[in-house]
């Protein structure tokens, strides 16, 4: 394992060393995996969401600033490609309304705890905005402030995103415990 930071491997990425890729690769993959799966719902789209999340860190690694930490940097491509796919799931999903007039889609994850599946449920219900706060501040455990600089924002305005987040997740969830 080399000892050279992460900020030292990014440079040396956009350098053309793919062999730094590699070594952060190691470092980082499963908290980005986590985090595309945490976004996306489901483990094959993270996979797909995690080799594009390090593409791009090997196609844009020359446009790392050292001004934020490397983890930051990489939370925030992580997040632009989520958002990505979100919003092209979207779209797709819209285009597929607009043709069918009733279309489903299956969002659970198999588990033995029936509260936590509607957590999940309730979860991937908000719209792609609100659940990053989430998902970064609560299962990431990225503080307000790493994810008011991942998000290219101010402090304040994550904390009113995450308010608002949490109040539309308790008002999905309390809708699907009124269905059962």
């Amino acid at each position: 394992m080399s000892h050279r930071t992460d900020e030292q491997l990014v440079v040396a990425v956009g350098k053309g060393d793919k062999g730094a890729l590699g070594i952060l690769y190691e470092r980082h993959h499963r908290r980005v995996h986590s985090l595309c799966y945490r976004m996306s719902g489901d483990p094959a789209t993270a996979d797909d969401l995690l080799q594009e999340t390090f593409l791009k860190v090997l196609r844009h690694g020359r446009g790392f600033k050292s001004k934020a930490t490397f983890t930051t940097w990489l939370y925030r491509v992580t997040r632009n490609v989520c958002l990505d796919h979100l919003n092209a799931e979207t779209r797709k999903q819209e285009r597929a309304a607009e043709l069918s007039q009733a279309v489903e889609i299956d969002m659970q994850v198999p588990t033995a705890n029936p509260n936590l599946e509607k957590i999940r449920e309730a979860l991937y219900r908000l719209p792609p905005d609100k659940r990053e706060i989430l998902v970064l501040s609560r299962y990431e455990g990225l503080s307000y402030k790493e994810i008011a600089e991942v998000c290219s924002t101010t402090v304040g305005a994550i904390k009113v995103r995450a308010h608002r987040a949490i109040r539309e997740l308790r008002r999905n969830y309390e809708e699907l415990e009124n269905l059962t």
